[in-house]
């Protein structure tokens, strides 16, 4: 059977008991929630507040202003294109996901605000918060960052960025997709304005799913318009959160599962999860080191500064096409770009991508052993 290695995409397998909350929810729960008085549509909003209670304990935020969403591109697309409603300026960091570059690209492009970009230097994090000042104008409305690469898995100095948009009065907005269940990511030990984090991966929920954590007092244009089972004679969304981000019918079949999903990130704890994927990503990062041919990009695997992703090159194969020799052996990683649209150029890595490796709670030190030599045989060409 096939070695999935490609956990920072979407985390498998799933534990049981978020398969289970899934069909309970589509079995037991039909009812729209919120949007209805009888009893199968009260009953699931009950579990969907419950959900949102606990998501919002989980990122540090009041169940008001934790706001579920399609997922993290969305969540970022709501938070960038909200903040930026009046103009202004947004630094967005060289290292970030498409789902953070691209909306904040469309806003400039359609007049809207001005874009800047700041550099990332993995171990340095004095000069990385220096190159944002350096950038910074008077204008600036607010920063984006991730809390860590989804290629390299450096983790950025994100209280030190926060503290510096806080000075010049810009909202901090964090892309928390490859930190959540995986790292601590929250409001308070972040010091984000607005985290947005996807449910599939490090939480363990099913695809389509996703958070938005406002801080106290933060409040948004919304990015769509419609029903909310609220107020509905008024022609204009509801002033508080977080109906005024959740138009229409949410997917509560999936919230519920990613309520089961956090549940098992508390059972495993944060700590006991990040210590054990530390010690598969080390094992890999090294042992790429002694393949001849074989680049790791960025600094390499350093427990406490990345999360568990390894990034490499073979010489100048591409990364795609090393990807799917791999996968013929039976090892599946991602090969590409990663939907990260300017990190390649910092790492040298514009022409051939990267193969990403990115380790779970179902990988063990013998499949990392296993793959190290399907790596090194796919990079002496046998």
């Amino acid at each position: 059977m096939a070695i999935y290695f490609d956990n920072a995409a979407t985390s498998y397998p799933k534990p049981p008991g978020v398969l289970r909350a899934m069909e309970e929810a589509l079995a037991l729960y039909g009812g729209n929630p919120g949007h209805g008085g009888h009893q199968m549509a009260m009953r699931a909003a009950g579990k969907l507040y419950g959900v949102r209670e606990a998501a919002a304990r989980f990122f540090g935020a009041e169940p008001e202003n934790l706001v579920f969403t399609p997922g993290c591109t969305y969540a970022l697309n709501q938070a960038i294109r909200g903040a930026m409603a009046g103009g202004g300026r947004v630094l967005v960091s060289m290292y970030d996901h498409n789902a953070s570059l691209r909306p904040a690209a469309a806003l400039e492009r359609e007049g809207r605000c001005q874009v800047g970009y700041f550099p990332v230097y993995e171990g340095e994090p004095g000069r990385t918060v220096q190159g944002l000042r350096q950038r910074w104008t008077a204008d600036t409305k607010a920063v984006v960052c991730t809390h860590a690469s989804n290629v390299t898995g450096y983790i950025l100095p994100v209280q030190a960025i926060g503290e510096l948009a806080h000075r010049y009065g810009a909202l901090f907005i964090l892309d928390a997709a490859q930190t959540a269940g995986v790292i601590p990511a929250d409001l308070g030990s972040t010091g984000a304005d607005i985290l947005c984090a996807a449910g599939h991966k490090g939480l363990l929920g099913p695809m389509g799913t996703g958070v938005m954590a406002l801080r106290e007092g933060v409040k948004l244009n919304p990015l769509t318009q419609g029903g909310t089972g609220v107020y509905s004679l008024d022609m204009a969304m509801p002033e508080e959160g977080p109906e005024r981000y959740e138009a229409g019918t949410v997917n509560f079949p999936g919230i519920f599962a990613l309520g089961a999903g956090i549940r098992e990130v508390e059972r495993r704890g944060i700590s006991r999860i990040y210590r054990r994927e530390a010690a598969l990503a080390q094992a890999f990062s090294d042992g790429l080191r002694r393949i001849p041919g074989v680049r790791v990009a960025g600094r390499g695997f350093r427990a406490g500064e990345y999360v568990p992703v390894v990034s490499f090159t073979a010489e100048d194969q591409d990364a795609s096409e090393f990807a799917e020799v791999l996968s013929a052996r039976g090892f599946m990683l991602r090969g590409g770009y990663h939907c990260a649209g300017k990190i390649h150029r910092l790492l040298g890595t514009e022409k051939t991508g990267t193969v990403r490796f990115s380790c779970g709670a179902g990988n063990t030190p013998g499949q990392v052993g296993r793959l190290l030599e399907a790596v090194r045989q796919a990079a002496a060409g046998g």
